[in-house]
């Protein structure tokens, strides 16, 4: 669209009698354009523009044909400058030297008006019949000026990043080019040829503004030139009376009106960035010698101090201000005066040649400095000595470092005579050089007899199969010029033929510029250290009261056992034995007499194992026994046997004799078996179901259907319970009891517990409770499912408002802890006590007879209702109806399960709910799983039925959001 624009402004204002433009401006737009974006988009610029031109030309009156065609032409011209400009000037460098502004005119404003002209032209010819020397220079006049003047200018505005926002210079710029444009304009309209006062004009704003604003005013002047020569502004052309100028000699005269302006301005633009670059130098130049930490001077003919940098200043300890003015020997070492004053003299009497010394200079406080003085002369650039420049390094740390290292010398002879190391050094042909003291002591070679010997003639040193011989270590180190380290297990032969451990170790020995000298062999005795590391050793994998391996030791040839059955798929069996009777010895006999039987039975142990067996003491009484390649049966008589060798052991202890046994368990280590603490576990657990058993006996772990198994899979069990109980993976559901008679009628729900595994898997009661009771985890769980539902759901429930039994463990009925905090819930729990029943087995009254008495009083005078759960599975279940008055009794369910089929059971159902009513409590039937069970117990007068016929349990969290809608995570806390 600027393209058109200008176009239109071109052939209307710039042109005399719609002739040929006077300035053409439009082309230089798109060259911009061009210029500025990637090839890719050139495409798209080009139809752009070309739909522009088109248009503008249509709309001035041309024919289509001929809009085409001069299109065409400015499309060439533009085409060939991007290509040019991108090729030629990449880097937008354009005015930064003469070269570099002299290739941007000659491949933007010279060449490619070239090809618009020459196309146009032929164009007009044809059109017109005009002649092609008179359109030619016009059309090329006007295409380069416009570009000359305006493509730079687009150019500089998209590149001056720093001029932008810049208002005040805008301004500043606006009004030179208010002025300037302004005379310009009075000028030719009242002076004859004044392009001479326009160029003196130009010259001066070229002077006083930056670049681009420059070629913005040289722009909109000849713009103004151009209108108002075409005769726009009506006003009479300049000349003289009489005088008539034709159109290319005002183009002519117009150029050389502005190139003036345009050359200074080009040419102040290079002349500024030079002097700007010279003022970054020298600034530079300041910081870095300011910034050096080397001391520079700059000081006159005579010796006087003119400049210095602040190194110099920390080097001596003086401020600046005492240093200017004053001769550089005035800072010289009293010492070094003279020969310093003669330096001088000569230095300045030999045309200044450069000087390099190391001399002493007197630092503010005293003492002497050294420092590397480098001299050489300024001279003019008629080669006359204008000033001395100096620099001064500090050496004074790498002259005390010198003699540092002679003292240095002189202690390493000494520590060398003193160090229990001994040292050999060799030169490049591996023959002995020197030997210190321990050296000699060690080899038992003098060091004055081992000079210039081979290093293996003197030094016998032996090591294991693995690590390096000392010949091939001291060639290896000489080769490749890197330490060399000896085998940990090394030796070395004395000439006398005594023999020492040792660690050694060989390191190439080097000059200061890095020449090879030989090898320094150091070696260490260390007999001492590896007889008490072997000492060491053997009782971190021994006991001390037996001598066996301990249980350290034996888990490592475990750990070799199961690598072998997982890798070569051996068979071996891992035996744990514990001894029998053995706390009667140490508690009648005393300790000492426990002891020695402890050694007698592993020298039993040891002397009926086969060579390739371990026997280890775990602890206390506990032996393991790794039996290899012996499978489960065969270990199981080899155990036998050994059990039947340690029975019969007599043990004779102050005038008494004692005997003890054993008890063994076994595991077998195979491929689908072989993890080291799942073993010992399988055969601890096996030997402990051994003793339970019968001492003396064998036990065989097998993890499909040993009793051992069974016992273990219990003691996982309880481990998995501790850690639900830990992290509250436990979850409680219910399960409705109704009426026998109508079983839509809810009498109240049984809370039932599930727990989820550490895999998420949930598990039934039936899987869990009897390890958890075994193992007195009971407690705990009741505890839970107290403030599960009468604390942190308590406020739920009770809003619910349907009534519940929980079931209370024996453990729990037996614990006054417990008992005295579940009254204490009760107390609080916004639950009424009228709704909650506890559900009590006879295994729990047996147990706990009179506590569970007591408790269930106490229970029944807070409201809460009472159940006998299991009724009638016990051999005395009658019995306890005299004991406890009781709300319910719920009848076992082996017995209402075969109701149908079996008459006993039919009549032993009868008979309990009879009795129940007789005494006023009412029966809850269980296991009701179809139809006839639920008819046969409405029939007999059963009150209520429980079972999956009547409802399935459901978790407690979505039973309470279906009673109380809009419940999420509800849950009311109360202590």
């Amino acid at each position: 669209m600027l393209s058109a624009a200008l176009i239109v402004f071109c052939k209307k204002a710039l042109s005399a009698d719609d002739g040929a433009a006077f300035l053409w401006l439009a082309d230089a737009v798109a060259i911009a354009y061009l210029y500025r974006h990637p090839v890719r988009h050139w495409p798209v610029l080009f139809a752009s523009f070309f739909t522009a031109s088109f248009f503008a030309v249509l709309w001035l009156g041309l024919e289509w044909l001929s809009a085409v065609e001069y299109t065409l032409a400015s499309l060439a011209e533009i085409a060939v400058a991007a290509v040019l400009l991108r090729k030629f000037c990449p880097r937008h460098d354009y005015f930064s030297g003469i070269r570099h502004w002299l290739r941007f005119v000659v491949v933007s404003a010279i060449v490619p008006p070239l090809s618009s002209a020459s196309i146009g032209s032929y164009f007009v010819v044809l059109n017109t019949g005009a002649a092609f020397t008179e359109v030619f220079p016009l059309w090329y006049a006007a295409d380069a000026m416009g570009i000359l003047i305006l493509l730079p200018v687009l150019l500089l505005y998209e590149d001056a990043n720093g001029f932008r926002g810049n208002w005040a210079g805008w301004g500043h710029c606006t009004l030179v080019t208010i002025a300037v444009t302004a005379l310009t304009l009075v000028l030719l309209e009242y002076k004859s040829y004044p392009f001479v006062f326009i160029s003196l004009a130009l010259v001066w704003a070229a002077t006083v503004l930056n670049l681009l604003a420059s070629l913005v005013v040289i722009c909109v002047v000849t713009i103004a030139m151009a209108g108002h020569l075409t005769g726009i502004s009506g006003w009479p052309k300049p000349a003289g009376p009489g005088v008539e100028i034709p159109q290319f000699g005002l183009v002519l005269a117009t150029f050389a009106a502005v190139m003036p302006a345009y050359l200074v301005a080009v040419f102040t633009n290079i002349e500024r960035r030079r002097s700007a670059r010279a003022v970054e130098m020298e600034s530079s130049f300041r910081d870095a010698v300011e910034s050096s930490r080397i001391g520079v001077l700059v000081v006159s003919l005579e010796g006087r101090v003119r400049q210095v940098n602040r190194s110099f200043c920390d080097f001596l300890g003086y401020p600046e201000g005492e240093i200017l003015g004053r001769s550089v020997l005035d800072f010289t070492h009293p010492e070094d005066m003279e020969r310093s004053r003669d330096l001088l003299e000569k230095f300045s009497a030999n045309s200044g040649q450069s000087l390099c010394l190391e001399k002493r200079y007197s630092h503010r406080e005293g003492h002497p400095v050294w420092g590397e003085l480098r001299a050489s002369v300024a001279r003019n650039i008629r080669g006359e000595a204008l000033y001395i420049l100096a620099q001064v390094e500090d050496i004074d740390w790498r002259k005390r470092s010198e003699q540092g290292l002679l003292e240095a010398k002189e202690r390493l002879q000494v520590t060398l005579a003193s160090i229990t190391d001994a040292v050999i050094s060799t030169d490049a042909q591996m023959r002995v050089n020197y030997m210190n003291p321990m050296a000699e002591n060690l080899t038992g070679w003098l060091g004055r007899d081992a000079e210039g010997r081979p290093l293996d003639a003197v030094c016998h040193v032996e090591g294991d199969e693995d690590g390096p011989d000392l010949s091939t270590a001291v060639a290896s180190c000489l080769g490749q010029s890197r330490v060399i380290f000896g085998s940990g297990d090394a030796s070395l032969t004395s000439l006398s033929g005594h023999r020492y451990d040792i660690t050694w170790s060989v390191s190439p020995l080097r000059r200061h510029e890095g020449d090879l000298l030989g090898t320094v062999l150091v070696i260490q005795d260390v007999s001492q250290q590896r007889e008490l590391i072997r000492q060491l050793s053997y009782k971190a994998s021994h006991d001390d009261l037996t001598g066996l391996p301990n249980r350290d030791a034996f888990k490592r040839a475990l750990q070799e056992a199961t690598r072998e059955a997982l890798e070569d798929n051996a068979c071996h069996s891992l035996v744990y034995l514990d001894l029998d009777r053995f706390k009667l010895v140490n508690d009648s006999a005393g300790h000492i007499a426990g002891d020695d039987l402890l050694r007698q039975v592993s020298k039993c142990l040891r002397g009926h194992l086969q060579k390739a067996d371990s026997v280890a003491r775990l602890g206390g009484d506990e032996f393991g026994l790794l039996l290899r390649y012996c499978d489960r049966e065969r270990a199981r008589e080899r155990c036998q046997a050994l059990l039947g060798q340690i029975a019969a052991l007599r043990f004779p202890w102050n005038n008494r004799v004692y005997d003890v046994g054993a008890s063994a368990g076994i595991t077998e280590i195979n491929s689908r078996n072989h993890h080291p603490g799942d073993l010992l576990s399988q055969a601890d657990v096996a030997c402990f179901s051994a003793k339970r058993a019968r001492r003396g006996s064998v036990m065989t772990y097998d993890l499909g259907k040993s009793a051992a198994a069974d016992q273990h899979r219990e003691i996982m069990m309880a481990s998995v319970i501790r850690d639900a109980i830990d992290s509250g993976r436990f979850s409680l559901h219910m399960q409705p009891i109704a009426e026998a008679a109508n079983t839509g009628r809810v009498s109240h729900y049984e809370f039932l517990l599930r727990m989820y595994d550490d895999s998420g898997q949930l598990l039934m009661p039936d899987s869990f409770v009897p390890a958890a009771e075994r193992y007195g985890l009971m407690l705990a769980i009741d505890r839970w499912v107290v403030d599960e539902t009468l604390v942190k759901n308590g406020g739920a429930i009770a809003t619910a408002g349907f009534s519940f039994a929980l079931n209370i463990s024996a453990d729990a009925l037996g614990d006054e802890g417990f008992q005295f905090y579940l009254l204490g819930v009760l107390e609080r729990t916004p639950v009424p006590r009228g709704r909650i029943s506890f559900e009590i087995t006879e295994t729990a009254i047996i147990s706990h007879m009179d506590s569970a008495s007591r408790f269930v009083t106490e229970l029944r005078r807070l409201g809460c209702r009472i159940a006998l759960d299991d009724f009638g599975n016990g051999l005395s279940s009658f019995g306890y109806l005299k004991s406890f008055t009781i709300d319910y009794i719920k009848i076992d369910g082996s017995f209402v399960r075969q109701v149908e089929e079996n008459f006993v059971d039919l009549i032993i159902v009868e008979s309990i709910h009879q009795i129940a009513q007789r005494l006023g409590a009412r029966t809850v039937a269980e296991y009701v799983e179809d139809e006839a069970t639920l008819r046969r117990m409405a029939s007999l007068g059963v009150n209520l039925v429980q079972g999956y016929h009547v409802g399935h349990p459901r978790p407690l969290e979505e039973f309470l959001r279906d009673r109380l809608p809009g419940r999420e995570g509800y849950t009311t806390e109360t202590a």
